[in-house]
């Protein structure tokens, strides 16, 4: 699976993340490689793009993944504990 890109308004060139979740009025994006974190303020993205099967939403990012978020991208593949909290879901579901 490829990276999310980041698109925003003071940045000619996208930026790409393994993770970009959206909480409140704030972007975190994340780097899994370099275990780099990034704030943007939502007013300030233009553009995320990111493939469907990267879409994750509310119970889907738990709080220990950046602090939670109402919904975002990210690269299972690259966050173990993301891929186990997500198998521990499906194992759950009826």
């Amino acid at each position: 699976m490829g990276s999310i890109t980041l698109f925003t308004t003071s940045e000619y060139e996208p930026q790409a993340f393994d993770a970009v979740l959206f909480r409140d009025q704030l972007v975190v994006c994340v780097r899994a490689d370099e275990d780099s974190v990034r704030l943007v303020p939502l007013d300030k993205v233009n553009h995320v793009d990111g493939d469907a099967e990267s879409v994750l939403v509310e119970t889907e990012i738990p709080e220990s993944f950046y602090g939670g978020a109402e919904y975002g991208f990210a690269d299972v593949e690259q966050f173990p504990d993301l891929q186990a909290h997500l198998e521990d879901i499906e194992s759950e579901a009826y």
